[in-house]
């Protein structure tokens, strides 16, 4: 298999000492599910926002210490994307997708996709999706399957039907959704600053339309999709990404597609994958 994307050749001095064989390689991650897509409901009825994505990390000051891995094997590396919007009012909306790090290795490390807002196919996920504002709906539970620390938080309920009430706002990693508003996003630096993932969607209002992805754009990584009043308000959740920090890296780690990225960070390299790929330390 060619290989796309490398971590230049690197020194001893530079990189950390080349590793032989089958030498340990110590990892830190951080893997960010997909967002579920906003709902999108008519007759002045608000529906809920997306969950936020999943997000499991090992990258912080007292958390889940570092993981051991394998040089010189290929470990496959999947992102999930973002889940669709309800297509047309008062269909289902979708949960969004699974990522997870070391697929298919008794390391495997998986964040689930946030769910999507009500109406919804997958309400439940990572984060939980908002309910709508019919019979004031509540939220949809997050931390599905639960991990420890949980990967997210439950979604909001919607408001009172036909009275200015908005749909429940998606959970979010930071906390759970509420009425109209998403749950907060978290902010984790193993990219070298810090970055807010996993934000859940804004409710829709009724009569009025929702706002896309935590009124921030569809670009955030993991946010939920916004909830709405129609089709044209509700948004599409934004897609996961998962990032491995390598402590003391040799010289020749490298990610698969292209599309992926390596960079150096002191002597540390950071793999970011943002579609399915692979990673060879």
């Amino acid at each position: 298999m060619p290989i796309l994307g490398t971590f230049g050749s690197g020194s001893a001095q530079g990189f950390g000492q080349r590793r032989g064989g089958k030498a340990p390689a110590f990892v830190d991650y951080l893997v960010v599910a997909g967002g579920g897509g906003g709902g999108a409901r008519d007759n002045n009825n608000g529906a809920g926002g997306g969950g936020g994505g999943g997000m499991r990390f090992s990258y912080c000051c007292s958390c889940v210490s570092q993981v051991e891995i394998e040089s010189g094997t290929e470990y496959t590396i999947l992102v999930g994307g973002g889940g669709a919007k309800s297509p047309t009012c008062n269909e289902p909306s979708s949960r969004g997708g699974d990522s997870t790090a070391f697929s298919c290795t008794p390391l495997a490390i998986t964040s689930t996709g946030g769910g999507g807002g009500s109406p919804s196919s997958g309400p439940t996920g990572g984060s939980g999706g908002g309910g709508q504002t019919v019979y004031s709906e509540p939220g949809y539970a997050g931390n599905t399957p639960p991990t420890v620390p949980p990967q997210g938080n439950p979604g909001g309920q919607g408001g009172p039907f036909n009275s200015g009430g908005r749909g429940g706002g998606g959970g979010g990693k930071g906390g759970s959704g509420g009425q109209g508003t998403p749950g907060a996003g978290e902010a984790n630096s193993i990219t070298g600053a810090p970055v807010e993932y996993a934000r859940g969607g804004q409710g829709g209002s009724a009569p009025g339309g929702g706002i896309g992805c935590g009124g921030l754009g569809c670009a955030e990584v993991g946010f939920g999709g916004g909830g709405g009043r129609s089709m044209g308000s509700a948004a599409n959740g934004g897609s996961g990404v998962v990032v491995i920090r390598i402590a003391c890296a040799p010289g020749d780690v490298a990610v698969t597609p292209g599309t992926n990225t390596v960079t150096p960070s002191g002597s540390d390299a950071i793999a970011r994958f943002t579609v399915t790929g692979t990673l060879t330390v």
